[in-house]
Formats: C-alpha cells, structure tokens, sequence
C-alpha cells in the first residue's frame, strides 16, 4: 500500500478549548460566579445565588457593551467587531480572578470576592487596551478608556455587592 502523496495546504492548528467558545462566554461565566458567590455569602437561599448570579451575567454583558463602545468611539478608524473580538480576548484575563475568588470562598471561607472581582476587572479591561493598542488603536486613547471604564465598573459593582450584602441579611 502506498501512502497519499502529501498534501502542500498547511494543516490548521487545533483550536484551544477557550478559542472555540464564544466571545463573551469567560467573562460572563466568571461575573456569574462573582454575583453567584456574592448571593451565595450573603442570601438565606438558593434564590439569593440564583439571583447574584443572573446579576453577575447581566453586568458583564453590560460592562462588555459600555467597553466596546467607547473603544469604538475613541478609535472610529477600527472596525467594530476587531474592537469587539480585542476586548473579548483581553477579557479573558478575568478568568484566574474569578477562579482565586471561588477558591478563596468556598476552600478558605475568605470573604473577598469583591477583591478579586475588582482587581480582576481593572486587570482584564487594562489587557483589553493592549489589545485594542495591538490592532491599530492609538496608544494613549487605548490605555485610558479601559482604565476609566473598569474604574467606573468596579465602583459599580463593589456599590451594588455593598448594598445586596445589606439588604439581605441573613
């Protein structure tokens, strides 16, 4: 038997398991494990979970679509979805907050998912911009934006953890 001559097309890497999913699946699934684990800690039910985690969901979607959007409109010479794949792949830098946190929670009975959800998201949207940066953004406007998205964000989550926490008591 003889083999098949080779073939002179290049033979396509095989995709990474995060590569293949979705855009925005890492980053929602890890703010639904913030908001999960905020409901978690303090809620007197499953339903206080099952809420901080359809809340965690919602503000990644609508902290994806606040980035996204002002990257756009600080570099309108880029195409929307470049902008929009940078910002997913330097989105994915949340991932090892998100599996700290869950491991600081459940493992340590630490209480710092707020920590590592902010640290997270100023890490994530700062890699965003040199995302941004790397497919043509300008330098200066793709550093910034991020910055002051995710210090704006992170304001705003660690305010709407503080008040869920107060609210519901155990």
């Amino acid at each position: 038997m003889a083999s098949p001559p080779p073939s002179s097309a290049p033979v396509p890497a095989p995709a990474s398991a995060v590569a293949a999913l979705p855009h925005w699946t890492v980053p929602v699934l890890a703010f639904a494990a913030f908001g999960g684990l905020i409901g978690w800690r303090v809620g007197a039910s499953p339903v206080s979970t099952v809420l901080g985690v359809a809340i965690g969901a919602a503000f990644a979607f609508a902290g994806a679509f606040v980035l996204t959007t002002a990257l756009s409109m600080a570099n309108p010479h880029l195409e929307r979805p470049a902008v929009r794949e940078a910002a997913a792949k330097g989105f994915l830098l949340i991932l090892p907050f998100a599996i700290l946190a869950l491991a600081a929670e459940i493992l340590l009975g630490w209480k710092a998912s707020q920590v590592f959800s902010s640290a997270g998201l100023m890490t994530a949207f700062g890699a965003v911009g040199v995302e941004v940066s790397r497919r043509g953004g300008g330098k200066l406007r793709s550093m910034l934006v991020p910055t002051a998205t995710a210090f704006l964000l992170s304001t705003a989550w660690v305010m709407l953890s503080t008040i869920a926490a107060a609210n519901w008591k155990r």
